[in-house]
């Protein structure tokens, strides 16, 4: 007998490599998620910290994205809230000015330039604007075994003219020079990012689209979300080739792009 499937009640989207690239929507992408959010919550999800929370609003709402209030999910919150847990106050936060400001008007109590001495936590976003003077402040800190977070451990940023470097990229750099690693990572594939979303839907009720193997598939497989991939970002087919090779999981929907997947089928419980 067939097993009947859940039907799908939430969507949780990726953005960059999945619905745009560079800020440039994909063919349809739009589109699509505006029919899939009259039926069921949208929700977005990037690992992306490089900019604020108010950015993304602020872009998804210029490209015409539907945008409920709490759809946006960021490893931003994920670290505040842990700092506030552990009530850390003197922090050196390795990110894009627009971030820090961000950051600090969510808790003004909070010195997010702590010096050497003081420094309780070394917090590191994708901070693409850095000189090398912040790359040496930052060392500094890490060699005095400081506590040390990350919003998330991507190892490369989508871009129009290839990928740049992200986090993870500074990561190796990090371990090759003194043998440091973080503590703690907010952002996919921690199952933590998605605990709101999952104390309201069962996993199989939530569908989470993204464009790469190692966060995105990586995170529905650990909460046991349904999965669909677009091979518009990272992922390509000779990967899921090799994957396969390997005899390892391959995702459940793959599709060429957002606009292929059948989401009226799959909020309908059909497939």
């Amino acid at each position: 007998m067939l097993q009947t499937k859940k039907k799908i009640r939430a969507l949780v989207f990726d953005l960059d490599g999945t619905l745009y690239l560079s800020g440039k929507a994909y063919p349809k992408a739009v589109e699509t998620v505006h029919q899939v959010a009259k039926q069921v919550p949208v929700y977005y999800l990037s690992n992306n910290t490089s900019k604020s929370p108010v950015f993304y609003k602020n872009r998804l709402q210029r490209m015409g994205l539907p945008l409920a209030k709490g759809a946006i999910i960021s490893a931003l919150n994920l670290a505040l809230d842990a700092i506030q847990k552990e009530g850390l106050q003197n922090i050196y936060f390795f990110a894009n000015p627009e971030v820090r400001e961000w950051f600090l008007a969510q808790d003004p109590s909070l010195n997010l330039q702590s010096s050497i001495q003081d420094c309780e936590l070394v917090l590191m976003a994708y901070h693409n604007s850095m000189d090398y003077q912040e790359l040496c402040e930052l060392s500094w800190r890490l060699q005095r075994k400081t506590r040390f977070w990350v919003t998330h451990t991507d190892l490369v940023c989508p871009d129009s003219n290839g990928s740049v470097p992200d986090i993870g990229s500074f990561l190796s750099l990090f371990k090759t020079a003194y043998g440091i690693e973080p503590e703690r990572s907010f952002g996919k594939p921690n199952p933590e990012i998605l605990k709101p979303l999952l104390q309201a839907y069962e996993p199989q009720e939530i569908l989470f689209v993204g464009d790469r193997l190692y966060t995105d598939f990586e995170l529905a497989k650990r909460t046991g979300c349904r999965f669909a991939l677009p091979l518009c970002g990272e992922t390509t087919l000779q990967d899921i080739e090799n994957l396969q090779k390997n005899n390892e999981e391959i995702p459940e929907i793959i599709v060429d792009q957002v606009s292929d997947i059948d989401f009226n089928s799959l909020i309908q419980g059909l497939i």
